[in-house]
């Protein structure tokens, strides 16, 4: 097996003394630390028939898709005969890494209404979430004057599931707070590309 910028090229003699049937090739993704299949990592299996040859030249490329995960994968080649003995005829530990991918995380979130301007006592929910296709790795909260001169509230999100985050946090401007210009900033990164979103608001006394 020899892995290309197109994906995973087989080339090989196959060989058997009642005659080929088919050959199939298995790609998985591997948990590195305990061998076993990984979860959300690409995993598809190809199979081709054989005209009952006993020797047969394989010369295949199988693309993986750019949506396919950054992270270790194992391809094992095996051939099946005539009579139904199946054989292993090649296994290969590969990694992906910087995969592409093309679509960025998307947000759908709620906080003050932009460029609203809110006094002592009143407060406001954050809500939403930000979503990606294939793995979103981190995701904060920042609100604070829009100058850095004071952060009210941060939060990193520790555990990321299906690729998701939801946002939910009650904030209520108090004595903390000072008169002036206030945003919340949602960022959020894939294995690609990060984005940020960005609600302007005021304080007011």
């Amino acid at each position: 097996m020899v892995f290309t910028a197109d994906g995973i090229r087989l080339v090989a003699t196959l060989k058997d003394n009642t005659g080929l049937l088919q050959y199939k090739l298995t790609v998985n993704g591997i948990d590195s630390l305990n061998d076993v299949g990984a979860d959300s990592t690409f995993s598809e299996i190809y199979i081709d028939g054989i005209e009952a040859e006993k020797s047969f030249f394989l010369d295949q490329t199988i693309a993986l898709p750019n949506s396919t995960f950054n992270g270790q994968y194992r391809a094992v080649l095996t051939c099946l005969d005539i009579e139904g003995n199946e054989s292993l005829s090649d296994t290969a530990d590969f990694e992906i890494d910087n995969s592409i991918d093309a679509e960025m995380p998307v947000f759908n979130v709620t906080g003050p209404t932009p460029d609203d301007t809110l006094v002592f006592g009143q407060g406001f929910q954050l809500g939403g979430q930000v979503t990606d296709s294939q793995n979103l790795i981190f995701s904060d909260i920042v609100v604070g004057r829009t100058d850095d001169s004071q952060i009210i509230y941060e939060f990193e999100f520790p555990i990321i599931q299906d690729n998701t985050v939801n946002y939910d946090h009650w904030l209520q401007v108090d004595s903390t707070w000072t008169n002036g210009a206030y945003q919340v900033y949602y960022t959020a990164w894939d294995n690609y590309s990060g984005v940020s979103h960005t609600i302007p608001f005021h304080v007011s006394y």
